[in-house]
């Protein structure tokens, strides 16, 4: 009878052995196991602890199958699901969370939060990012034009090499990004590089030993230079022509010109002796500012101006200005844009 008793001790005993190594982290207590069950991911057991048989839940780990079974993770363990990373963590107060920590990219590699990556030769762009207090993936079309690992924006350029290695009259094709449709990005090409000087299609340049060349497209996507005589390079204005480089003062528009490569720039102003700088405002007579604009100058005035007169026709005289001297003292206030006259 006794060796009976022994036996059956000695079974009880193995039972809880076995049993505690799997709460030696928590309890130590004497208990009996119950059943278990999984709720939102957590693996829970149901036990009786002590000798009063006093009942407690004490959850095991996490389960990413969200079944109950054998295979859990424990505290600590990670698992990839549903292209996330998915981590098995316990707060000091004991409490278990199964959350997903980091993304997974198509390529099977760890995207930690705030970290992109470029698609489809760089056109789309995935972000691993956390949207409303959880973890998401995005995936975006790259708002830009995608070269050489770089997205470039509207209207941005830069410089990509010759399409025709063979052709070495330049050194590579200046492109720009557009948005024709206001849907999707593209990216043309606009004019020849030369070097760190670049010339838009059309235009021209001035190479390194003096000659002077024009950017012309011979196909669609193929640039290359043309030589050219500086005298191709003059301007035109009021039925005279500029050489090239070449300065004078108008008179009528009260601005000093400069004819640069076949174009007409206005570099500053002119009011009697005084010369303006271009984006130069000053107060004038008759209560008026003058701004010095890079196109048309403008006069902005806060009375009605008798002298001037509403024409029917874009270009015909506003009145005479040849009375506009500019006024020293500093008004008391700026005037607003009531009136803006253009001349």
């Amino acid at each position: 009878m006794k060796r009976f008793g022994a036996a059956i001790l000695a079974i009880v005993c193995l039972q809880l052995a076995e049993s505690a190594a799997v709460f030696d982290r928590n309890y130590t207590k004497p208990y009996v196991l119950k059943k278990t069950w999984v709720q939102n991911f957590i693996k829970f057991q149901y036990i009786f602890e002590g000798n009063q048989q006093k009942p407690k839940i004490v959850p095991l780990g996490c389960s990413p199958t969200n079944v109950d079974s054998d295979n859990y993770l424990k505290p600590g363990e990670t698992s990839i699901e549903h292209d996330f990373l998915f981590s098995c963590e316990e707060g000091e107060d004991g409490v278990l969370n199964y959350e997903a920590t980091a993304c997974i990219d198509a390529h099977g590699e760890v995207m930690h939060p705030g970290e992109t990556r470029r698609l489809s030769n760089g056109t789309v762009v995935l972000h691993c990012n956390i949207y409303g207090g959880a973890l998401k993936k995005v995936v975006e079309r790259a708002a830009g034009c995608y070269f050489n690992e770089t997205i470039y924006s509207e209207d941005e350029k830069w410089v990509e090499p010759q399409v025709n290695p063979a052709d070495s009259s330049i050194d590579g094709r200046l492109m720009q990004c557009f948005r024709p449709h206001y849907s999707y990005y593209e990216s043309h090409v606009v004019g020849c590089v030369i070097g760190k000087l670049g010339v838009l299609i059309g235009e021209f340049g001035q190479l390194p030993d003096g000659s002077y060349v024009k950017c012309v497209e011979a196909e669609l996507g193929h640039v290359s230079l043309k030589t050219v005589n500086v005298d191709e390079l003059q301007c035109k204005m009021d039925e005279q022509t500029f050489a090239h480089a070449s300065q004078w003062t108008d008179e009528k528009k009260g601005a000093n010109m400069k004819c640069n490569y076949g174009h007409i720039v206005k570099e500053s102003c002119v009011i009697g002796n005084e010369t303006l700088s271009i984006g130069q405002e000053v107060p004038v007579s008759r209560g008026c500012i003058f701004l010095c604009h890079p196109q048309t100058n403008v006069y902005i005035c806060d009375d009605y101006l008798q002298e001037f007169q509403i024409v029917e026709t874009e270009g015909q005289d506003l009145g005479p200005i040849e009375g506009n001297q500019i006024v020293v003292e500093e008004p008391e206030k700026k005037k607003s844009l009531k009136s803006v006259f253009k001349f």
